[in-house]
């Protein structure tokens, strides 16, 4: 276990994504303490995600999405290097 400080902060972009978030939390308890701690230390690494980050592209470009559960939940968001913050833009199940 590393005694390192995470490096970039989770910010949730909104009341509702707050919601999701939490409700997410609740139903896979374990799923989304790995993504946390994924997205804390790692938001950009496809070898510590164990094959479930994706790059967007189209109209998404710029956003990553971790899938919570292999083909209903995810969380898609945006990596702000300069301030250490990785931008919640979505959680829950995939959009239509």
């Amino acid at each position: 276990m590393s005694d390192s400080k995470p490096i970039y902060e989770i910010v949730l972009e909104s009341n509702k994504i707050i919601k999701s978030w939490e409700l997410l939390k609740s139903q896979f308890p374990e799923k989304m303490r790995d993504c946390e701690l994924f997205l804390r230390n790692n938001p950009e690494d496809r070898s510590k995600a164990l094959g479930l980050l994706k790059k967007l592209k189209g109209p998404f470009k710029g956003i990553l999405q971790y899938d919570i559960t292999k083909d209903d939940y995810r969380v898609w968001y945006a990596v702000d290097k300069k301030n250490n913050k990785v931008v919640i833009k979505y959680a829950g199940p995939h959009p239509d």
